[in-house]
């Protein structure tokens, strides 16, 4: 098993990161390419929350009411 990411990241460690996966005398390519690969992390992250969420409601007894009608969101009385 390997060990726990920490979340902290130093700021040094960011720098090197950033200087050396982004072009620096090119910062309008940098930021595109960079704007453009979260934004597909982004869709990916998505579809995983979207089908997931398909999967529950399917086999989810439990997210409707006896009557048929939704119990999400629903206050208890």
């Amino acid at each position: 098993m390997s060990a726990p990411m920490s979340a902290h990241v130093s700021e040094t460690s960011a720098q090197e990161t950033l200087a050396s996966q982004y072009d620096r005398e090119e910062p309008v390519f940098s930021v595109s390419e960079y704007a453009r690969i979260m934004h597909e992390h982004t869709k990916a992250q998505l579809s995983i929350a979207t089908n997931s969420a398909r999967r529950r409601s399917q086999t989810s007894p439990s997210s409707t009411a006896s009557d048929g009608t939704s119990s999400v969101g629903a206050t208890p009385e």
